[in-house]
């Protein structure tokens, strides 16, 4: 297992070896020899695309290294080049990628195909002792309900990992709730509290998002705070919705001309809500690996990814 240092923070790279696809596709010459790297984050999701990539590459005759690397991280990589492809870039949790897109440091693939929605949400009972649901301005009044030992008078508010971005502390205070932020460690420890308080029918107040299978799953409702508008991102308030919007695909600015026909595919790629939803439940609740997962869908698939290598 390889290491490097970004930035202070330890980055794990871990080379994907050569895979069995299911079935034969013409071999395109690669360009370049060189490795191509592809950024994986955190979270089942990201497991998914970022292997899923890969092995449509090998198929085509690259070599692959998938490189393990926090969200807050990613983008000075793809800058210096040291992440070639990055499968899954959440624009709605990170607004700074629009300043590296338009000062060109970066380069925009285009649409994944899937659109990302992150909100607050709580069990539907909630609402039982908490009538003023689902406004944000209701909050206050029931901060005790979702209050732990750990904040307090205070009521908790569970949210992602730190390094994944959000700028909550500050939509939080901004907006006047008796809230403390808590981050959970990991995606997995963020849902297995959610899956605990619904079996146990707790009060909980939880960041979850879309695409996902959670918010399917465990029945509930986004809090509904104030519309989101530019200047309330830009203006560093934060209080209001963060943005609705498309994930992209982002790439080093050096790709498209070291390796042309990787980067073609890669801008062929494209997933939807549902199936990508799918694949992280069954990832995520029924024990599948992300590799079997991903071989079931080229599986079913096989007409749909085959186009995008020719």
């Amino acid at each position: 297992m390889a290491s490097r240092i970004w930035g202070g923070r330890l980055l794990k790279a871990a080379l994907v070896a050569c895979l069995p696809v299911t079935t034969s596709v013409a071999m395109a010459a690669a360009e370049s020899n060189d490795t191509i790297t592809i950024a994986q984050h955190d979270w089942a999701g990201s497991e998914f695309s970022a292997l899923l990539l890969s092995r449509l590459l090998q198929a085509a005759g690259y070599s692959t290294k998938i490189i393990t690397i926090d969200a807050s991280s990613v983008n000075t990589a793809l800058e210096n080049g040291d992440i070639t492809f990055q499968p899954e870039a959440w624009t709605t949790s990170h607004p700074e990628i629009e300043k590296l897109l338009t000062e060109k440091k970066v380069t925009e693939v285009g649409e994944s195909g899937l659109v990302g929605m992150d909100r607050y949400w709580y069990p539907l009972y909630v609402k039982e002792k908490c009538p003023g649901l689902p406004s944000y301005k209701a909050l206050n009044a029931c901060a005790a309900l979702f209050a732990t030992p750990e904040t307090g008078s205070k009521g908790r508010l569970l949210v992602y990992p730190e390094d994944w971005g959000g700028n909550d502390e500050k939509r939080v205070e901004n907006l006047g709730l008796n809230f403390e932020v808590v981050h959970a460690g990991s995606e997995a420890a963020l849902l297995a509290e959610v899956k605990a308080a619904v079996q146990r029918h707790q009060p909980i107040l939880a960041w979850l998002y879309e695409p996902h299978w959670a918010p399917v799953a465990f029945k509930g409702e986004y809090v509904e705070l104030p519309p989101y508008t530019k200047e309330c991102i830009e203006s560093g308030s934060f209080a209001c919705e963060k943005p609705k919007g498309p994930i992209l695909k982002l790439a080093y600015n050096g790709a498209s001309a070291k390796w042309p026909g990787a980067y073609k595919i890669f801008k062929a790629m494209s997933l939807n809500n549902h199936e990508y939803g799918q694949a992280l439940e069954e990832i995520s609740l029924d024990g599948k690996t992300s590799d079997a997962v991903v071989t079931e869908w080229m599986d079913h698939n096989k007409d749909r990814w085959t186009t995008w290598l020719k």
